[in-house]
């Protein structure tokens, strides 16, 4: 019999930087908290300018748009931000129940999931990035 290699595959975390785009810091504590706890490095700006100022000031591997209102603001923000990083994978915390930003759908994040979900996705998408 052959015996198998298990090959240990580690989280991508540890070399992710994020930063976590809100009305408010408290309105990306939870989330912000949790991936730290696995092992992120993660920014939080409260409010459109102070994300500006935030990505001009440092490199981020990924920015989470956790912004309800209009979603032409969120594209627009997303495009300022991705000329600011190029490199940076931008994603949107959308919630199912409002108008979904026109945002690609394969970086959507979904505000209803759990927690895990949310880290799984972040996982998946920081694999990417």
């Amino acid at each position: 019999m052959n015996p198998k290699t298990c090959v240990a595959v580690g989280s991508l975390s540890n070399r992710k930087r994020l930063l976590i785009v809100a009305k408010s810091d408290a309105a990306a504590h939870h989330r912000s908290e949790y991936l730290r706890r696995n092992g992120y490095e993660v920014d939080c700006a409260s409010g459109l300018s102070n994300a500006l100022q935030m990505s001009r000031a440092r490199s981020y591997d990924m920015v989470v748009l956790a912004l309800d209102g209009d979603s032409m603001n969120i594209k627009k923000l997303a495009t300022q931000i991705q000329r600011l990083n190029p490199n940076a994978l931008v994603t949107c915390l959308a919630d199912c129940s409002k108008a979904i930003p026109p945002l690609p759908s394969h970086r959507m994040l979904w505000s209803s999931e759990p927690l895990e979900y949310f880290l799984a996705r972040v996982e998946a998408l920081a694999a990417t990035a």
